[in-house]
């Protein structure tokens, strides 16, 4: 059990240290792999919650760019292309440790 928390505890520092490295100034990291399938899932959260609190019927078409950011959970900023109303929207959903996701803000783009 020792062994195995030094380990995990040796692997947290050693991302910790590369995740520095990436972090912007603002402390959003970018997203490399936005067909990541819980990235795509948390994408597909976001609009699914805004139908629900908006009483719309958007759809998913794609992930154009996606931020993640580490604090008592994690929060991911997504900029999503949607079917419905059409255009870009920016999400933001927290995550929290146990997996429990919330819509903290979905907003339109213009242009």
């Amino acid at each position: 059990m020792k062994r195995q928390t030094l380990a995990l505890s040796l692997l947290f520092i050693a991302i910790t240290m590369v995740v520095v490295d990436v972090t912007l100034a603002d402390g959003w990291i970018p997203i490399k792999n936005l067909e990541n399938k819980h990235v795509v899932k948390i994408a597909e959260f976001a609009v699914k919650e805004h139908n629900r609190q908006a009483g719309s019927e958007l759809r998913l078409y794609s992930i154009h760019k996606g931020e993640l950011q580490v604090k008592e959970g994690t929060d991911y900023r997504l900029l999503l292309a949607v079917i419905g109303a059409g255009g870009l929207y920016e999400a933001v959903v927290h995550e929290s440790y146990d997996y429990s996701t919330v819509l903290v803000s979905f907003v339109p783009l213009n242009g």
